[in-house]
Order: structure tokens, then sequence, then C-alpha cells
């Protein structure tokens, strides 16, 4: 397998649940969840945690882990974890969501397989099949057309395609998106260096910056939907389901 590191931004600040990396499920932060989750891919030396807090810094570290303060006005957190890659060497980087608990981990070796095998891919990203119109309709719901080749289209809070003769139906091609990517080493930190398109700001998607650009990004399908940690009931769901798979 190729050399990797996993990348986790996790910023303190959040308009929804400030705080965010260090509010306790089940008597552990949840960065530190995500971090154990992450060990299902990498050994701990091969992840880092890229913050802009040093709190956030100390619980990481305190569970073992290494940590990087990164400046706080960064735009995205592809842009957090493109700064700590400009002092590592492995080709691939994978940006895992720091809110993210129970990330696909079997969907994610899928996409590292995928850039080992097409060196000509930059970047990669997961998501999972759209079937429910709530979630269509929903703008906290990233949506994701692909192509052919199961490159992305375009991604979208607002709710595409539009179905001019009928009401909503599942595609082949339509997902929500996971905020996981992959991106080779010297791509990402070419994606630092653009300024953010005009569909990126519009949208507040970060991954909008690759497609305007001209560049593919890989849509690859995750077998289980993604759980984000947003709201103060979000945290309740997560401990449900944590509880619901044994893992307290």
């Amino acid at each position: 397998m190729s050399d990797f590191t996993i990348i986790i931004p996790a910023r303190y600040g959040s308009s929804r649940l400030p705080g965010k990396p260090l509010v306790p499920i089940a008597g552990k932060p949840l960065i530190v969840w995500v971090l154990e989750r992450a060990q299902l891919l990498a050994p701990k030396d091969k992840i880092v945690v890229a913050t802009d807090d040093q709190r956030v810094a100390g619980a990481v570290e305190n569970a073992g882990f290494r940590a990087q303060i990164t400046p706080k006005d960064l735009t995205s957190g592809s842009d957090r974890v493109g700064w700590v890659a400009q002092k590592l060497s492995d080709d691939i980087i994978v940006n895992l969501q720091g809110d993210e608990p129970l990330i696909d981990t079997g969907a994610v070796h899928r996409a590292i397989r995928l850039m080992e095998e097409e060196p000509d891919m930059m970047a990669a990203t997961l998501a999972f099949p759209l079937q429910e119109e709530t979630e269509w309709r929903n703008p906290n719901v990233v949506k994701v057309l692909t192509d052919e080749k199961s490159n992305a289209i375009y991604f979208s809070r607002a709710a595409i395609p539009f179905f001019r003769d009928a009401l909503f139906q599942s595609l082949p091609n339509l997902y929500k998106h996971q905020g996981i990517y992959l991106y080779r080493r010297e791509f990402l930190l070419q994606f630092i260096g653009w300024t953010p398109s005009a569909l990126e700001n519009a949208e507040k998607l970060e991954q909008l910056r690759v497609l305007s650009h001209g560049y593919s990004l890989r849509v690859v399908p995750a077998d289980e939907p993604s759980y984000g940690v947003d709201t103060a009931e979000d945290v309740s769901r997560i401990t449900e389901i944590f509880k619901m798979k044994g893992m307290i």
C-alpha cells in the first residue's frame, strides 16, 4: 500500500456546537473517538490532527496522538490539512472529518487502492446513495451527481437534479456527500494556493474549488452512511448508535 498520512482538521469554533472537538461522548472527547477510528486505517505515527486551538491539541496529545497548530484564518478544512501537509512527504493525504466518529473505513481503504491503481487520479471523496426526498430537500445534506466514470459533476446544497416531469426519485448517480477526501500531496499543495472560486463561496463547499479549476474528483461509494456531529441532538444520536454497536 502507498505511503499515506491521515490528517484530521478540527476547528474549535462552531456556531451550532461551540468547542465541538472536545464535546464529551460517553466521557471521551469527540476528537478522540475519531482518532481511535482512524487507527483502523493507519498507525498513530501516520495520524495528525490539524487544529487552531491549543485546548484541542492538548486533548489529542493527552490521548497519545499528534497535533499541529494551524493559523485560525484558513478558509476550509482542506486548507488546514494542506497547511500541515506542506511538512510531510507521503504521496497520499487522507482528510478525515473531525466530527465523524463512525467513518466507513472499508470505503476509505478502497479509495486509497484506487489512487494506487490510477496514478493520474489527483483527488477522491466518499458519498452514500441518496434515497430519501427529505434529505434531497435538506440544504444541510450536500448532494453530488456523478458521471459514468464516477467523477463528480457538481456538489450542491440545493435539491439537484430538478425533476421536471416527475416527483423525486432515487438515481444511480445521486449521492449524499461524505466529507472525506483523499489528495495527492502535490495536488493538495496546488489546491491551497488557489483562491476560493465563486461557486465555492456561494455554496460554502471547498470541493467545488477542485471542479472550478478543471480537475476531476472521483466519488467512491460508501457502504455505510456517515454520522456527523453538529448539534446537541447529534450527540444524543451518536451515543445511541454507539450503544447499539456495543461500543459503550
